[in-house]
């Protein structure tokens, strides 16, 4: 398939990076409410969780930060009531039991969310870190390595210009 063509092509994904609240709501509206499926993803630093993903499908996502690098502080969102409001779509969203949930490293992410936050997640259904280790105990299944593997995405972590994120 990559070698019908000279250049590299990559998918096209519309990624929402720095959503207000309202843009918040309006993504979990318009794609997640009546989604099927859901892939979620968070990443951690210490005890806290430094921001959440989620795609209804491989075209959209949205990463809600908890984070903010540099030197405007160190919080996202700049008033707790807002923080708090997000939290409060976040758990909606997990405690959905009509969303299939899909993971990497599910165990983790679900255990932090309860034992952290509070957070129930209903309906996990896969875990891409499970299911590949399944078919390929010898390889690696950190995510960066899945997505190098069966996406046609770059590197992704390299690519952020924050350290919100852990290297795999």
């Amino acid at each position: 398939r990559e070698a019908k063509f000279p250049e590299i092509r990559r998918p096209r994904r519309e990624i929402w990076i720095a959503p207000t609240l309202d843009d918040v709501r309006r993504f979990k509206a318009e794609y997640i409410d009546n989604s099927p499926r859901l892939s979620v993803d968070i990443e951690t630093a210490g005890r806290a969780i430094t921001c959440i993903g989620f795609a209804p499908s491989s075209s959209i996502a949205i990463v809600i930060p908890f984070v903010r690098s540099g030197k405007n502080g160190r919080n996202y969102f700049t008033n707790p009531a807002t923080e708090r409001a997000a939290w409060d779509i976040i758990r909606e969203i997990l405690n959905d039991p009509r969303t299939k949930k899909t993971f990497q490293n599910g165990a983790y992410d679900i255990s932090f969310l309860w034992r952290a936050y509070g957070i129930k997640t209903i309906n996990a259904d896969e875990d891409t870190m499970l299911l590949h280790h399944a078919l390929y105990p010898e390889s690696e299944k950190s995510l960066g390595y899945l997505g190098s593997i069966y996406t046609d995405e770059s590197s992704w972590k390299k690519m952020r210009k924050t350290d919100t994120i852990k290297e795999d």
